[in-house]
């Protein structure tokens, strides 16, 4: 991707802090579980949650552009071959 666009960088910046909420939720999950306070795991398991449906969110993005940007291509090389 040589220029990207801005809706573009906003899905990779959305995405990589999706995953490492995801990541330190889990950590904080697990230290809540093994220190035995109960907020400090119920906290850690609602971050990892809310990562992993941002995650989500941004996922189903890409693969609706990715697959627009697939029709247009098999189009376009339709219309070059007058299928």
């Amino acid at each position: 991707m040589a220029n990207p666009t801005p809706e573009g960088i906003v899905e990779v910046v959305g995405a990589s802090i999706a995953n490492k909420g995801m990541a330190v939720g889990a950590v904080t999950g697990a230290v809540g579980w093994l220190s035995q306070v109960n907020w400090i795991g119920i906290a850690g398991v609602a971050v990892a949650v809310v990562g992993l449906l941002v995650s989500t969110y941004f996922q189903i993005r890409r693969d609706r552009r990715e697959h627009a940007e697939s029709q247009a291509r098999i189009q376009a090389l339709r219309d070059q071959c007058r299928l």
